[in-house]
């Protein structure tokens, strides 16, 4: 794929790809254009498999220097919990017509999980 696009303007470069991974991406689109990707991803590109990875917010207390609360990065417009990724991706399996398995990336720890969370849609 040659040139530069964006993941919330539809984009027929994008269609008839088997799989489509959007790794640390999500969390640097605003919240309110949020929906233009769901669309882009989830309805006009509609691959058979979507990845999609975000760091927990829970785990970030984890990282030194980091309060509770506080984004990983300044480039982040947003990081959720790992019930508000779920509900989020629950909800687009539903309205899109995928399946999806929600996963742990990295250590576990036992009160905030771990530092990132992955979803695999699949139809």
């Amino acid at each position: 794929m040659k040139g530069l696009g964006s993941l919330t303007y539809r984009d027929a470069r994008l269609n008839d790809f088997d799989t489509i991974c959007c790794v640390e991406v999500i969390e640097h689109i605003e919240l309110e254009r949020l929906p233009a990707f769901e669309r882009v991803v989830f309805e006009f590109a509609a691959p058979p498999t979507v990845i999609v990875t975000t760091p927990n917010i829970e785990y970030n207390v984890r990282f030194e220097g980091l309060q509770a609360g506080k984004l990983r990065h300044g480039d982040h417009r947003f990081e959720w919990s790992r019930e508000r990724f779920a509900s989020w991706a629950r909800g687009i399996a539903v309205a899109h017509g995928y399946a999806v398995e929600l996963s742990p990336i990295g250590p576990v720890d036992a009160d905030v999980g771990a530092p990132t969370q992955m979803s695999v849609f699949s139809k």
